[in-house]
């Protein structure tokens, strides 16, 4: 019983690496209460949550009637904490995860 404790600690503690990290994130989307505004985080692809806040603070600024009234940004993005490659973000860059969560609309 120890030896398997000891195998998926092991296995949860490598997969957080950055390294291996790298290769098993998700992009994360977010957007507005009304969905004029939309923005995607995408690994490696230079994209993070910090370029969102700035580029939702740009969108208020060139629209200020948004930002009357709800002016949050939400997640449009699941919580999986089955996903244990996922741990290290959801402990250390736990402000993405702490966002209002919105249904994402379908965009026809």
């Amino acid at each position: 019983m120890k030896k398997y404790i000891i195998i998926i600690f092991t296995l949860v503690v490598i997969s957080n690496l950055p390294f291996f990290n790298f290769f098993l994130q998700e992009s994360y989307t977010y957007t507005n209460e009304d969905n004029t505004f939309s923005y995607i985080e995408e690994p490696g692809k230079g994209t993070s949550f910090w370029g969102c806040q700035r580029q939702f603070g740009r969108f208020l600024c060139l629209h200020p009637e948004k930002e009357i009234g709800d002016n949050l940004i939400y997640r449009t993005f699941t919580i999986k904490p089955w996903r244990f490659w996922l741990w290290r973000e959801m402990i250390f860059h736990n402000e993405r995860f702490m966002l209002p969560y919105k249904e994402p609309t379908i965009r026809k």
